[in-house]
């Protein structure tokens, strides 16, 4: 049994973290990281970074450095000094990497924790630079900031070798001390804030062997768009438009076109296609028409050129990949048992893709949401076609596992054969979703990204089969920002310890010999899909459309608009947006069910045979624009009262009503009540059914014979009875008189 919570529980607490998320975000900014922002959240100030350039240092380059110091308390700090911090040596593990972005604000001297004291740490980016010390001339007014710049040649830093070096920002501030406090009153400089992070530095491109770097980059959305074609909402339009989430995906793609892998959702096409020749979209409960249709034309116009240009010269190569219609949710419509709709999803997406994009696109690829995939719908996947599933890096961890061995490509086993696994590398993929909520958390995901990469580029074993590292967002419907990936993708190119790969060359080159353990489903991954409760409303509406579709003679542009809407009601996008799911669900069912009113029984009344046995009249009407085909029942309650069989092969023409007769025989001399049901021509139940009530005058008739022979036989046997009394009356008299008689002869 599940356990609920009140809904004035869930209202409070969603409340009470709206509200600490607001006053978080308005009091600090915090990096990426929940250890990181909760250092610089306990910090007297914070410091924001607005700028830091170069990308990729080079030798001569000028290290630039701009950003604003908050103060956090109720008081001025006056006296505060700027100062530029770095590691002794470059960062030789990732673990390292973890161990700067988590350190509190004072390493050497951390709180205690409730086991006891803790043991103090280095200061990650322990060396000065003392040249780099810039005083603050006016004081940092309560809850204010003062911004500040720093240029630094890059010559000059201690940076003895190449690699990832940490990077530390520091404020320091004047704090007096008195009485037991150094002796006596006096005056010391104290750390105020530390903003830690990442300088590449490698000046010697040929002394290190770069990784080649496969970038996924998926678009999809919200598909929220009912059967007839109207959008639930905005949230697509705007999308596509202009500075929307789409439109600077494709801008930010078309930039690096042959550095990045394509692959788009074919619903999310076939929608901006539509929108181009004019659509109508919800607006506070009014269904208007929509006005970005110029938009769409120039987002579609945007994507086709830099397929274009992503196509290598001397090549047939689709350059871009769709997956599944709609991003079903594979694995809750296995469990589900309604697999078809995986199939017909699969089956879909590339004429669906190809007629919306205006070319060529390729199939057979499935994105896992939560990168996972159980071993039921893996097989699903492979029967259906499927032939490439890209999953993390977490789900087939590495038994000798290495720097990087969780990424690149694996083998799937399943009883329709292997399938290729993408193995998205776990820790640089989550920074593509990290909270990027302004300028300076940016700055912190992309120095975080470029040093995970360098390091990996030192540590995957120089011999390794592949030193391919896939990264990809985990979520396909990603907001990330243009700043950062826009500085990535360049940097892909222009870092010398990184590459870009295509994913078909990753595909057909060599998968690392590495024992992988298959990591489970888990919990978690089955508590992120649909419900079992909604699922059940999809299956309920795809067998009414089933129905439906069966008695149409031709139900080319009916199911497959329907078909449609509930592939879309089962994406994997409602896992985060139920309410809405839900929303275009009961719409898709609502307009469903007005198309089977279509075609219904016009009978009423009441139905008088003369006998036990006889003709009802049924009248069906079909107000579609095309043909049907139905069968039409009888059915009594209780059932024993009413003997008929059903009529099949009714064919009704558009717009025209026909009627027919059944035979029936009714048992029992009340009113009977009956429903007259249309049928489809499998015999299953179409539509909602019709009352009529039928009754029989031949037990009127034979009450009364009944009644008349009562009578009669009744007035027989008193004339009898009276009969029989006369005549036992007569002879007593009869015996009387002859004894008497003979008393008198005596």
């Amino acid at each position: 049994m599940t356990l609920r919570a009140p809904r004035w529980f869930v209202s409070l607490l969603t409340g009470v973290v709206a509200w600490a998320v607001v006053g978080s975000a308005l009091t600090a900014v915090t990096v990426s990281t929940a250890p990181a922002a909760k250092a610089v959240t306990d910090a007297p100030v914070q410091i924001v970074l607005d700028r830091l350039t170069p990308v990729v240092p080079e030798p001569g380059d000028n290290l630039r450095i701009e950003g604003r110091i908050v103060n956090n308390t109720a008081d001025a700090i006056a006296g505060a000094a700027v100062r530029v911090l770095v590691s002794g040596e470059p960062l030789t593990r990732r673990s390292q990497i973890t161990k700067l972005r988590e350190a509190p604000l004072d390493p050497q001297d951390p709180p205690d924790s409730p086991d006891g004291p803790t043991e103090p740490f280095a200061e990650p980016v322990g060396v000065v630079v003392d040249d780099t010390r810039t005083a603050i001339a006016d004081p940092i007014p309560p809850r204010g900031q003062v911004s500040f710049a720093l240029r630094l040649p890059l010559d000059g830093l201690p940076l003895a070798e190449q690699g990832v070096y940490g990077l530390g920002v520091e404020v320091l501030g004047v704090r007096r001390a008195t009485g037991e406090q150094a002796g006596g009153n006096q005056e010391f400089e104290q750390r105020q804030g530390i903003m830690r992070t990442f300088l590449p530095w490698f000046p010697d491109p040929d002394a290190i062997n770069p990784v080649e770097l496969v970038w996924l980059w998926p678009l999809a959305d919200y598909p929220a768009r009912a059967a007839d074609g109207v959008f639930l909402d905005d949230q697509t339009p705007q999308a596509i438009s202009p500075g929307g989430r789409l439109d600077e995906l494709v801008r930010s793609g078309e930039l690096q076109p042959r550095s990045v892998t394509w692959i788009a959702d074919p619903a999310l096409l076939e929608s901006v296609q539509d929108m181009t020749d004019g659509y109508r979209v919800e607006r506070s409960g009014e269904v208007v028409v929509g006005d970005r249709s110029q938009d769409a034309q120039t987002w579609l116009t945007a994507l086709q050129g830099a397929l274009a240009a992503a196509t290598p010269p001397a090549t047939e190569s689709p350059a871009l990949r769709v997956i599944p219609y709609a991003d079903v949710d594979a694995t809750a419509l296995t469990g589900a048992d309604m697999s078809t709709d995986v199939v017909r999803s699969i089956t879909q997406a590339v004429p669906v893709g190809s007629a919306a994009i205006g070319q060529p696109v390729t199939g057979g690829i499935y994105w896992a949401p939560f990168g996972r995939i159980d071993r039921a719908t893996a097989d699903l996947l492979a029967s259906a076609g499927v032939r490439t599933v890209i999953v993390s890096g977490r789900f087939l961890r590495a038994q000798d596992a290495f720097a990087g061995a969780n990424t690149g490509r694996a083998v799937i086993s399943t009883s329709f054969g292997a399938l290729q696994a993408v193995l998205r590398e776990p820790r640089m993929s989550d920074l593509l979703t990290a909270p990027q909520r302004n300028r300076s958390d940016a700055i912190e995901v992309r120095q975080a990204f470029l040093a995970e990469s360098a390091v990996l580029a030192g540590t995957i074993p120089q011999d390794a089969p592949s030193r391919a590292i896939v990264v990809g967002p985990d979520d396909i419907r990603w907001d990330p920002s243009t700043t950062v990936v826009n500085s990535l993708l360049r940097a892909t190119i222009s870092a010398p310890w990184m590459t870009s790969l295509p994913l078909d060359e990753l595909l057909d080159g060599p998968t690392n010999p590495l024992q992988r353990k298959r990591g489970g489903y888990g919990r978690k991954a089955q508590a992120a899909e649909l419900t079992t409760e909604y699922l059940a409303q999809v299956r309920r509406a795809s067998e009414e459309l089933a129905a439906f579709t069966s008695v149409l003679d031709n139900p080319i542009g009916i199911s497959d608009v329907y078909a449609a809407a509930l592939l879309r009601s089962a994406s994997s996008a409602w896992r985060a947006e139920p309410e809405r799911g839900l929303q275009l669900l009961q719409g898709t069912r609502q307009q469903l069910d007005a198309q089977v009113a279509q075609v219904q029984v016009l009978s009423e009344g009441t139905v008088t045979f003369s006998g036990d046995t006889g003709r009802v009249p049924v009248t069906i009407e079909n107000n579609l624009d095309r043909a049907v085909t139905v069968g039409v029942e009888l059915r009594a309650s209780p059932s024993l009262r009413l003997e008929s069989e059903p009529l099949t092969g009714i064919n009704v023409e558009p717009g025209r009503k026909v009627s027919v007769d059944l035979e029936a025989r009714v048992v029992g001399g009340n009113t009977l009540p009956v429903r007259v049901q249309l049928l489809t021509p499998e015999g299953s139940r179409f539509g909602s059914p019709a009352r009529i009530d039928v009754a029989s005058t031949a037990y009127a008739r034979a009450a009364a014979w009944v009644v008349a022979i009562a009578f009669v036989a009744i007035v027989v046997f008193v004339i009898v009875g009276v009969t029989r009394r006369i005549r036992i009356a007569s002879r007593s008299t009869g015996s009387q008189d002859a004894v008497q008689a003979g008393d008198r002869d005596e």
